[in-house]
């Protein structure tokens, strides 16, 4: 079958697919297959491409409205309970982001706290970025690096910095501390909530000096919206719009923000043992399920 995700735009998330799923599942990938392997990723869309099925292995569902079918798709497990809740099946079918088990496969580096940026965000603003995270005592680990040399840092990270969501993930796996962090509007909420449902945790991420325009003068539109949701009207995230210049004291702040991040604890995320333990194991058996039902099909 064919492993399928979002290959558009070099993007850490999307490029675990191909570094962790034939450590899992062995050869067994072509791309002229019309099945479809969904792994990691939110990529779930409302209903399967016309021509090929669906096997569904942990990804997620979020970027699109309405209704979801399940017709030719194939459901041995999901990202988490908001996902199930999109598709309309029940709960026990809620497992956990596969990346998680990436220290099954992969050895830690030795690394300082690091910080890794949502894609948006470094395209916009990574000689800002790093500049401020040098001046904060942080690493910054660009989400277009090779996967597994960033896999390998987060492993052995002091702590994780992170605005992209498979940092957190693939933190999470080898058990070292992580911060979640917002820039923009650009965040996809729905998809941390998954994930953090299936470890037990809230999603409460550090909103790092928001409302800078990095990639250039703020627009009048954004400062109408931001102005909409100062008083009320207007959606939640509007208030993460880019409606101030890049400054002086803007960058200050930025810094002394990463700073904060980089040496307090309040803000690190503690999963649940349990909740986290029952995830993995619904993941870990429908992996197996998998490979079963594949092995039947091709007896």
């Amino acid at each position: 079958m064919k492993l399928s995700y979002f290959d558009e735009v070099p993007n850490f998330g999307d490029a675990l697919n191909p570094l962790l799923a034939p450590k899992l599942f062995g050869d067994v990938f072509s791309q002229s297959c019309s099945d479809r392997l969904l792994f990691i990723g939110t990529t779930i869309g409302r209903k399967a491409p016309a021509g090929c099925r669906e096997i569904i292995v942990g990804a997620g569902a979020g970027y699109q409205k309405g209704s979801y079918s399940l017709d030719r798709r194939k459901v041995f497990c999901v990202r988490g309970p908001a996902t199930c809740d999109i598709l309309g099946i029940d709960r026990d079918h809620a497992a956990i982001d596969p990346a998680i088990l990436v220290n099954r496969f992969f050895p830690a580096e030795r690394s300082p706290a690091i910080f890794m940026p949502h894609h948006q965000s470094h395209a916009m603003a990574e000689r800002v970025l790093r500049d401020a995270c040098a001046g904060a005592g942080l690493q910054y680990v660009s989400p277009l690096d090779p996967a597994e040399k960033i896999v390998k840092k987060i492993g052995g990270a002091d702590r994780v910095v992170t605005e992209a969501l498979h940092g957190a993930v693939v933190a999470e796996s080898f058990g070292v501390p992580w911060i979640p962090v917002v820039f923009g509007s650009k965040i996809l909420i729905g998809k941390w909530d998954d994930f953090c449902a299936s470890i037990g945790v809230e999603y409460q991420p550090a909103e790092i000096n928001t409302n800078i325009a990095f990639d250039g003068s703020p627009r009048i539109s954004d400062r109408i919206k931001y102005a909409a949701y100062r008083v009320g009207l207007g959606k939640p995230k509007y208030k993460y719009l880019p409606i101030r210049r890049v400054s002086k004291s803007a960058l200050s702040a930025l810094e002394d923000d990463l700073r904060r991040l980089a040496t307090r604890d309040s803000s690190i995320a503690h999963s649940n043992k349990q909740v986290k333990s029952v995830s993995l194991d619904r993941l870990d058996r429908a992996v197996e399920s998998f490979k079963n039902w594949r092995v039947s099909r091709h007896s």
